[in-house]
């Protein structure tokens, strides 16, 4: 029946279901902070396939002579992921992400904070700000680095604490940690 129908009218079929089913799928989707933070472990099966398709020319991988070049194709390869701001909560899983090749600002930060603790970063984490953006923030030879995943725009030094003059850092996170900067 649905297949009988042109794409326009599914289209507002769809809109319609979803405009009034969006408490449900919000409620239906909301992750605690201890789901989010693991989200971001380099030990998922999917973040070790794309780690290792990432590197296969790059055998055997060094961390202090590869990381920075490691880093460079997982930002190349997230700017290759459309984003799409949901109108409700929604969660996409990194295959699902990889398959469609969209997400939206928060998974692809997940992801990609994912993919670079993979490549042996232990200080890789999400950043989110009071207004909601977000980043991924790293450290290699004493230098820091932001990256903005919806951009794929990578900032270092002061530069990158810049950002956070206008709009401060409200937590961050990694699967090793979890930083609440708002006042209580």
């Amino acid at each position: 029946m649905a297949e009988d129908l042109d794409a326009e009218t599914k289209l507002e079929l769809y809109k319609l279901v979803i405009s009034r089913y969006r408490d449900l799928i919000n409620q239906n989707e909301s992750r605690s902070i201890s789901e989010i933070r693991q989200m971001v472990s380099p030990y998922n099966d999917f973040i070790r396939k794309m780690r290792e398709k990432m590197l296969s020319d790059i055998v055997p991988y060094d961390y202090r002579n590869h990381f920075f070049t490691a880093v460079e194709r997982a930002i190349s390869y997230i700017r290759t992921v459309r984003t799409c701001q949901f109108a409700f909560t929604f969660w996409m899983s990194f295959e699902e992400i990889d398959k469609l090749k969209i997400a939206g600002p928060m998974d692809k930060a997940i992801f990609l904070a994912a993919l670079i603790r993979s490549f042996e970063s232990a200080d890789a984490r999400v950043i989110v700000t009071k207004k909601g953006r977000n980043f991924v923030k790293f450290s290699w030879k004493d230098n820091h680095y932001l990256i903005s995943p919806e951009s794929g725009s990578l900032l270092s030094g002061e530069d990158s604490m810049k950002l956070f003059s206008d709009d401060p850092i409200a937590y961050s996170f990694s699967d090793l940690a979890y930083e609440n900067f708002e006042e209580v």
